[in-house]
């Protein structure tokens, strides 16, 4: 007897019935409904709805150690309900795998608002802590580029720290080798018998196999015409007579009517169908329920109806079964149970259309929000069945993922500029406050050229800055001294009262005879020397008066064309 059998009755344990939960593991008869070990029900509906969400990441139940993993999404969803908290056992790909609280899981304890490495208050769209500046998405953390070590804090576990960086030299130093079990030679597999498990489509044909298929058909080619090339025989063939049409009309009809007989008699259910095709008898009226007679049927269908209509339709199909094997009508009843398989497909088909469009959506609110290895770890759920389906219907998942993966690469370039930029303005702000404001307008001035315009505007108008400084300085850069200029003494200060009287008379008489002879433009000059020349105690009282007189005079003659003065007239010959 196999050692696999067991002694007692020489039945194999997966032959009986009993038969491991799906769920936990342990050994239930297989009859049960529910688990009584793990309490979960073993339905359609739950069956579906526990492979809909497996994943990478696991949970630590006391009523199921041994559960299956869940997707990191459905982890987020955990936390929102109240099922995951800080002190929940959780593992994952963030972890290594290894069992930790989740207060402590990269990735997932930021959700539940605090740093997995100092336990500070953190949100879930930062990446590194603000507190200690480590990764909050890795283990082991590094440190936020371009923090200086002093602003780096250690972890509050500082040799479960120091353990994962360790590791990670250890790994990255000494590779896995290829083979991942080494095997004792007796057990280990022959060259030719090693397949892969990875699943793959149909396989084609290959050169080899092709050359085979040629040749053998070019084989058969050949022998068909010995085949077919026989010996005709030599003795001449009977002539057959022209058969008789009674005889084929009794030998057509007599085994159709035996039977039509034996169908009315032995399947009711196929005789009400040909009735009712004809208009008569049960399923006439075109109705869906089937009017056998039989009140065990009718009931059995509104129960199916009720099934149906509630979407459980494995009791439903349960009862087209129960119908057909007791009427035995599989004509009637196997068209309604097939169309009631294919409304559960689409049933099926469309829920689960639902569910990746719910990841998808989900995966974007989350790249919005620039939580893009939590995007990541989304659409990485999504296996390669569904990404063809998806990419059919014109959704692609792989481009989807390029496009996070460059949003990320872009928002950390744009995060370290940042952080660089904060760093200048701090050395610049230091300066200002130090009053040392030609350093400080320096450095504000390398910021506007250094940094895009937009990124900078976030934090201060550096163009209003600089004006202030620029005002500041020229504001506490005393004027340079002018020399003093002597005051120009006027022409008649080494005249006496009575020479600069007599002097200012003769001008009077010259400005008189010129405006005679309408030369107004001599007139305004010799007037206004009188004010050049001589002080004002000199001047005329009328001086302004007639000065604005003669300029009025000289603009009428220039307006009328008569500017100049008057020329004298030709004298008479003699």
């Amino acid at each position: 007897m196999d050692a696999t059998t067991q002694a007692s009755g020489g039945q194999s344990p997966w032959q009986g019935d009993q038969a491991p939960c799906v769920y936990c593991g342990q050994v239930i008869p297989r009859s049960e409904e529910r688990c009584p070990q793990c309490k979960t029900s073993f339905s359609l509906a739950v069956r579906r709805a526990s492979r809909e969400v497996m994943g990478d990441w696991f949970y630590l139940d006391s009523r199921n150690p041994s559960g299956r993993g869940v997707t990191f999404e459905t982890l987020i969803k955990m936390i929102e309900k109240g099922r995951i908290r800080p002190d929940s056992v959780v593992r994952g790909p963030t972890t290594h795998q290894d069992w930790l609280y989740a207060a402590e899981a990269p990735r997932l304890a930021k959700y539940l608002g605090m740093c997995p490495h100092c336990f500070a208050e953190a949100k879930p769209e930062d990446t590194y802590c603000t507190r200690c500046q480590l990764n909050m998405n890795t283990l082991p953390a590094e440190p936020r580029p371009g923090v200086p070590p002093d602003l780096v804090k250690e972890p509050v576990h500082r040799a479960a720290h120091e353990m994962e960086k360790q590791l990670a030299q250890a790994t990255t130093a000494a590779p896995a080798p290829t083979a991942a079990v080494s095997m004792p030679p007796a057990f280990a597999p022959r060259p030719e018998a090693v397949v892969s498990v990875a699943p793959s489509e149909t396989p084609k044909p290959g050169p080899a196999m092709r050359g085979e298929v040629a040749a053998a058909a070019a084989a058969a080619v050949a022998e068909a015409p010995a085949a077919a090339t026989e010996r005709r025989s030599r003795v001449a063939a009977a002539r057959r007579g022209k058969p008789q049409l009674w005889l084929i009309l009794v030998l057509t009809w007599i085994p159709l009517l035996l039977a039509a007989v034996v169908v009315w008699f032995v399947a009711p259910g196929l005789r009400d169908s040909i009735r009712g095709a004809f208009g008569v008898g049960p399923g006439a009226d075109g109705g869906g329920t089937a009017k056998t007679g039989d009140e065990w049927v009718n009931r059995q269908l509104a129960d199916a109806r009720a099934a149906a209509d509630a979407r459980d339709y494995a009791r439903a199909i349960q009862i087209y079964d129960a119908i057909i094997d007791k009427t035995g009508d599989k004509v009637t009843w196997e068209p309604r149970k097939q169309a009631l398989l294919a409304q559960k497909a689409q049933e099926e088909r469309k829920e689960h259309l639902a569910k990746l469009k719910e990841r998808l959506e989900m995966a974007e609110s989350m790249a919005a929000d620039q939580k893009f290895d939590d995007a990541l770890a989304v659409l990485r759920n999504i296996g390669q069945d569904d990404r063809t389906w998806l990419a059919s219907l014109g959704v692609a998942v792989d481009k989807m993922e390029r496009t996070i993966r460059e949003d990320q690469v872009r928002a950390a370039r744009a995060r370290q500029q940042e952080e660089k930029l904060l760093a200048d303005l701090g050395r610049a702000a230091a300066a200002k406050t130090a009053a040392q404001l030609a350093d400080a307008l320096k450095l504000y001035k390398q910021i506007a050229g250094t940094y895009p315009a937009e990124i900078v505007q976030k934090h201060l108008n550096v163009d209003q800055v600089i004006r202030d400084l620029e005002t500041q300085l020229a504001a506490a850069k005393p004027p340079a001294p002018t020399p003093p200029t002597p005051p120009t003494p006027p022409p008649s200060a080494g005249m006496t009262p009575e020479q600069a009287a007599a002097a200012v008379a003769d001008i009077l008489g010259q400005a008189a005879a010129r405006e005679k002879a309408e030369d107004f433009k001599e007139v305004i000059r010799l007037l206004e020397s009188i004010k050049e020349k001589f002080e004002q105690k000199y001047w005329p009282d009328t001086l302004e008066t007639r000065i604005r007189q003669v300029k009025a005079k000289k603009e009428a003659l220039e307006f009328f064309g008569m500017e100049g003065p008057k020329k004298p007239p030709p004298k008479a010959g003699p």
